[in-house]
């Protein structure tokens, strides 16, 4: 994963499953669990951040342009 890179939140996610993957096998070693660990929630990270841009994104478009404004589900 290059760390100068943007990934779209899509990528994010396919990294996320690539992570998971790995953790997942039982040749990786503790220190690689570790390192993977901290990257994925990193990715995680990234990602929760674009989906908090996009409703606010939304959200304005919404009051700008008399759309109705984005619902969150809970």
């Amino acid at each position: 994963m290059e760390e100068n890179k943007t990934n779209t939140i899509e990528e994010s996610f396919e990294a996320l499953e690539e992570i998971i993957t790995k953790l997942e096998s039982p040749d990786v070693t503790l220190d690689e669990s570790f390192a993977l660990y901290k990257s994925g929630m990193e990715e995680l990270q990234s990602a929760n951040a674009k989906i908090e841009q996009t409703k606010k994104a939304v959200m304005a478009i919404a009051k700008d342009g008399g759309l109705e404004v984005f619902e969150e589900e809970e």
